[in-house]
């Protein structure tokens, strides 16, 4: 195992490029948390913002620091926020795109909406002005970006969607849906951007019976149901919405929850900060659908799989909303579900 690089040790007058050289090769090879001191070093002996490698060094270390954790997200995006727009505008898709999802898992859904419009103005800037080099017979424009700049432009959509839907305004959300679930008149899509267009499509149709969830429309859980037996990767954020409908407007869908809960991640397996999130929250609302229908034990056992999740993730207001609901069901708990209660409160994590 190769030792990491002590920045303290390197010759004081090495030239401040070679640091992030240094730190961009172990970034690319994967080894990022090898890479955050030197990431580090240029940050604290330059500072600033006309430095191309202090921008790219800052927007790297958010990369590096983003991960599980609610409060950790929340340093690395106060970190790096006042820098995005000064990246380059290629690099600059990739910067907005990370920022919406983390604020995402915030459920901050106001700073998910402003990251979308523009991350979706953007997109189409540059998309534009690549038609304009075609029509002008000019060479493409090579993007540095990590994804395809329709993945840009479709999660703009996708995200201002999904925040206007959490804000309750679901007639506005579904104008967004319809953009991104028709992107095949998108110019210069190669394999990869075929395949993220028919992506798109599948989130489309998925968000759509979510939207009509979401307006107390519960006639769609049939044809929902069916497009879950052919598109599994959607189960996760279709479920969610599910139940908080069926919370919202008192649906009865046990049925619906007896054939997909059995499908869900484990909580103890690894998932991404956003499937963390969403595991929660589906656990937390599962529990109060149980509560809400008498079933007081099943309801403290999917309470106590949401208490574990926002231990794991962080997500430090939905332990204390967790503790708040456990308290006022505690009467109903076995021994062993207040055994596994105080452990967890105790740091214990295991279920």
């Amino acid at each position: 195992m190769e030792r990491q690089p002590d920045v303290s040790c390197l010759e004081s007058d090495v030239d401040l490029s070679h640091y992030f050289s240094m730190a961009e090769h172990l970034y690319k090879s994967g080894r990022k948390q090898e890479a955050v001191p030197l990431f580090r070093h240029v940050i604290d002996n330059v500072k600033d913002t006309r430095y191309p490698q202090y921008i790219m060094s800052q927007f790297r270390l958010f990369q590096s620091l983003i991960g599980i954790g609610s409060e950790e997200n929340k340093e690395a995006l106060t970190r790096f926020e006042s820098h995005y727009l000064y990246l380059p505008e290629d690099v600059k898709l990739d910067a907005l795109l990370q920022m919406a999802n983390v604020y995402y898992t915030l459920w901050d859904w106001k700073k998910v909406e402003r990251y979308a419009d523009e991350l979706r103005t953007l997109a189409r800037t540059i998309y534009d002005r690549q038609l304009e080099n075609k029509k002008n017979n000019k060479l493409p424009e090579i993007l540095q970006s990590e994804r395809h700049l329709v993945v840009y432009y479709g999660q703009g959509f996708l995200l201002k969607g999904i925040a206007l839907t959490m804000q309750d305004r679901c007639e506005e959300a579904k104008r967004y849906v319809s953009e991104y679930s028709e992107l095949g008149w998108f110019e210069f899509l190669d394999e990869i951007g075929h395949k993220e267009v028919e992506k798109f499509r599948i989130w489309g149709k998925a968000n759509m019976y979510n939207l009509e969830l979401k307006c107390g429309n519960d006639k769609v859980l049939t044809e929902l149901s069916e497009f879950l037996d052919e598109n599994p990767i959607e189960l996760l954020p279709s479920l969610l919405t599910v139940i908080e409908s069926a919370n919202m407007y008192n649906f009865k869908i046990d049925e619906f929850l007896d054939k997909f809960c059995v499908k869900l991640p484990p909580i103890n397996t690894s998932v991404t900060y956003i499937n963390g999130t969403q595991l929660f929250h589906f656990w937390y609302e599962k529990a109060v659908y149980s509560f809400r229908n008498q079933q007081m034990i099943t309801g403290l056992n999917e309470l106590l799989y949401a208490l574990y999740l926002s231990q794991k993730t962080k997500h430090y207001s939905g332990f204390e909303r967790c503790v708040s609901l456990f308290a006022k069901h505690i009467d109903y708990a076995t021994e062993q579900q207040k055994w596994h209660y105080r452990n967890l409160l105790e740091g214990v994590s295991d279920l």
